[in-house]
């Protein structure tokens, strides 16, 4: 009688655990799926961010004014409103618009865009612009020509691209600056690139400059040079006895 008894009990607590087991199993399943999904989606958010970050930081900045000139095909030029864009890809080897020295068209010329493509500029390209204030220069100049903007009495504003390394010699001779700042891509500026330009007050020169040329600054009689403390920009002041204030 105890044995049936027992044989009895063992029976309904076996069978009580194999339902309990039976039972456990699709719990599992649906909290592992959630947790699965879950898991997948975060990664795919952490790829895409990581996606969108390194695509943000490798992207260069553009400067508006460029980006929608054309960089490659035959060198050309447009001049509409006052404005003389010069597009293409290559080497600008003399200036069309100018039909005779100092001729109407050079003066009705308000504003000068020289596009990513073009890599060189003739010499004294725009020598005596008189009405020019605005020069943009794109990526593909690596230095500015001899006397390229000498006599560009108006000129105030000039935009450098992002690969020049040298002013050549009066390059901006007795132009109208008042204030400029070279970029630091600059490391030698040439003789009398800035000579007799009377207005100009203000220059800061980078660190990357390790020489300057004779009279670059003949005839600047207002001008205060702003440069790095310990940089050749100051060295050169103190030489030549031009006013200099330390940039941080």
């Amino acid at each position: 009688m105890r044995y049936s008894l027992f044989l009895l009990l063992s029976i309904v607590l076996l069978a009580a655990i194999l339902a309990g087991c039976g039972s456990l199993g699709p719990e599992q399943e649906t909290i592992g799926s959630p947790e699965k999904s879950i898991s997948s989606a975060s990664e795919q958010d952490k790829q895409t961010l990581e996606a969108s970050g390194t695509e943000a930081m490798d992207t260069p900045a553009v400067n508006p004014v460029l980006e929608n000139i054309p960089e490659t095909g035959e060198v050309s030029w447009s001049l509409e409103d006052g404005v003389l864009i010069i597009s293409g890809g290559g080497e600008l080897l003399n200036t069309p618009w100018q039909t005779s020295y100092h001729d109407a068209t050079v003066q009705s010329i308000t504003a000068v865009i020289v596009g990513n493509g073009i890599t060189d500029l003739p010499y004294s390209a725009f020598m005596d612009h008189d009405s020019l204030v605005h020069v943009t220069i794109g990526d593909g100049i690596t230095y500015i020509p001899p006397e390229t903007f000498i006599g560009c009495t108006s000129l105030t504003q000039v935009d450098f691209g992002a690969n020049i390394t040298l002013i050549d010699g009066g390059a901006f001779e007795r132009c109208g600056l008042k204030e400029l700042t070279l970029p630091d891509t600059i490391t030698f500026i040439n003789m009398g690139a800035f000579s007799d330009c009377a207005e100009l007050t203000k220059i800061e020169i980078p660190p990357s400059v390790s020489g300057i040329g004779e009279g670059v600054f003949d005839g600047c009689e207002s001008l205060t040079i702003y440069g790095s403390r310990g940089s050749f920009a100051e060295s050169y002041a103190k030489e030549n006895e031009i006013p200099f204030l330390a940039v941080e």
